[in-house]
This record gives C-alpha cells, structure tokens and sequence, in this order.
C-alpha cells in the first residue's frame, strides 16, 4: 500500500486544511482508497453526511486511480450517484475507487463507499476526458510529494517526460 501524492490547495486531501477533510488516499493492488470519519461538520441532515461531500471524497478516488491506471489527467465530465443508506457522521467507512476503462477519449472509473462488513452505503459511476493543452510543470508544482514513496512520486514526474517526447 502506498499514499498518493496530495493536491496542495485540495479541500479533500490537503493534511494542512483546518477546514478540509484530510484524507488519505491510498494506492494497492490496482485500487485507490481511504478510511473516512466524517464530522458533523459537513452533515445535509442531523447527523447524516451530505450527498455532495460524500460525491467529493469519490470523485478524489477516481481522479487517483484514472492517473493511477492510464497516467491520464482526466476531468469530471459525467457522474451518476445512487444513495443506498445513510452515511452517518462520526462512523467509520471506506471509500474505494476502481478504474474501469477506456474508450477512445473516454475515460471510465467507479468508486463507492462501504461499511465495516464490506456493506455498500453510496455507488458513482463516472465518465472523464482526459485534459488538453494542460501544463505538466505547471500540474506537477502544487502537489506534495513528501508522503509518497519514489515510484509513486516517479510516476507522476513521467508526465515531464511524456510531454517532451509530445513536442520533439
């Protein structure tokens, strides 16, 4: 298991950001997750997580493993959430995501969110594009690295590479 690297500025992942959630995404086995608590903070409902912070922590997983997978830059371009049960604040779940594949430009992954038990609580599918015109260097500058072992961190530094090799 290794910990991906953190967007600097990111509300989900940043360790920094007091009003952020903190995570810590995980990379194993061709799976990203993270270990989610949710505080009352960011409930719709009296003790209930909100919809769109539980649809946040899954679009961070699928982004991780769409670069993960491919070493594709993709972008949200079209989700579908289903809401199975409550995920309550103050309770311990999972989040998981799973890349699911490409065809032509598009891109595909999954990422749901479980129980203890393996219980399935919230499901998004999603489809993403992979990026244009978009500057490796300029990407590359507001991630930290510092968690991260050298092959995960060489992984993402490759982009400067491939986009040499774009351009020659």
């Amino acid at each position: 298991m290794e910990i991906m690297p953190v967007y600097k500025q990111s509300f989900f992942c940043n360790q920094d950001r007091e009003d952020g959630m903190r995570l810590n995404v995980m990379y194993e086995d061709h799976t990203v997750y993270c270990d989610i608590v949710v505080d009352n903070r960011f409930e719709g409902y009296h003790d209930v997580v909100h919809g769109g912070m539980l649809f946040g922590i899954l679009d961070v997983l699928m982004w991780h493993i769409i670069f993960m997978e491919t070493k594709k830059v993709g972008m949200t371009r079209k989700t579908e959430m289903e809401f199975f049960k409550p995920v309550m604040c103050n309770v311990q779940y999972r989040a998981i995501g799973k890349f699911d594949r490409v065809v032509g430009r598009d891109i595909y992954a999954s990422a749901w969110i479980e129980d203890r038990e393996g219980e399935c609580y919230a499901r998004v599918t999603a489809l993403f594009r992979e990026g244009k015109n978009l500057s490796a260097p300029d990407f590359l500058k507001d991630f930290d690295f510092s968690k991260t072992t050298p092959e995960i961190k060489a992984r993402f530094m490759s982009l400067l590479e491939d986009q040499q090799k774009v351009k020659s």
